[in-house]
């Protein structure tokens, strides 16, 4: 029947979807492992080290986690479909799909963002950015062939990512709380509420609402985000895994310091910018850290 078809593609970006928040268990140390700090006692002695490391972001209110325990659920359950779908199939796009075939699909996508970036730099008053992120827009659009190619950065005009979440920071909205949002990942009450806001105009910021595409079309190309976004968080989870720390602590923190970082100036910073858009715009894991930007 036609119904499940048309509903295959949205279940499918529903549970690649959680990759942007989560990661995998890594492997269970053997009896017998020495302990990682090089001093005698028990091995988790590394952890509770690195733990003690952020227990001075306790101080301050930006990291406050009152939803914890519910936050821990809802990580736990990301954490579950990334380990059994979104991290498999993105391993396997990475093995079948050349990486210059994986760079076109960045920038496509990226450059399907660009509208978002424009509409958020003119709310924050930056009229420069909103200017650059206009010609980039139409540049990577007709002479980068729908964005396959980044035309526009190597003309010097390189791409600002921002969203509505930062837009409301510059507009002194205080973050509240922590949040831990099913598929989508970390956030915070006032990002979850940029998220919102954008999905509730994506027709006018969105290009694939512009034309008469087929809906099967569009949740195809939502699911090849997710994927495509998924597959560059593959070296991010492979850093947190053998960094021994606690994953859900490593997540929130990373999380909060880089958005606190991209709203206090330029993103200069190297932690990029994939955090955010898992669904917002897109952006979300740290290729700018990770792995070069695609040509």
């Amino acid at each position: 029947m036609r119904l499940p078809c048309r509903l295959l593609p949205l279940l499918a970006t529903l549970l690649l979807i959680s990759a942007c928040a989560s990661n995998g268990n890594g492997p269970e140390p053997e009896a017998g492992t020495s302990n990682p700090t090089g001093e005698g006692g028990d091995a988790t002695l590394a952890d509770e080290a690195w733990d003690e490391d952020w227990d001075d972001w306790d101080d301050d209110p930006g990291t406050a986690d009152p939803l914890e325990r519910y936050n821990r659920a809802v990580f736990t359950f990301n954490e579950f479909f990334d380990r059994t779908v979104a991290r498999p199939v993105a391993t396997g796009y990475v093995q079948t799909v050349p990486e210059p075939g994986r760079n076109r699909v960045t920038n496509f996508f990226a450059n399907l963002r660009e509208p978002v970036n424009v509409v958020n730099h003119s709310l924050q008053g930056d009229a420069g950015a909103a200017t650059e992120g206009t010609l980039r827009f139409l540049f990577n659009s007709t002479f980068g062939l729908l964005g396959l190619f980044d035309v526009a950065g190597a003309m010097g005009l390189e791409r600002q990512r921002t969203d509505f979440g930062l837009t409301l920071g510059t507009w002194g909205v205080d973050t509240g709380p922590y949040l831990v949002l099913p598929f989508l990942g970390p956030s915070n009450v006032r990002d979850a509420s940029g998220l919102g806001v954008q999905f509730v105009t994506r027709e006018y910021t969105g290009p694939l609402h512009w034309t008469d595409q087929e809906r099967d079309v569009r949740w195809s190309l939502a699911a090849l985000n997710v994927v495509d976004i998924r597959a560059r968080l593959l070296p991010a989870t492979r850093i947190m895994e053998e960094s021994g720390a606690d994953p859900y602590v490593f997540m929130r923190e990373s999380y909060l310091q880089q958005r606190a970082r991209r709203l206090a100036g330029p993103d200069d910073d190297g932690w990029g910018d994939e955090w955010d858009d898992e669904w917002d715009d897109g952006d979300d894991g740290w290729d700018d850290e990770w792995e070069e930007d695609p040509d």
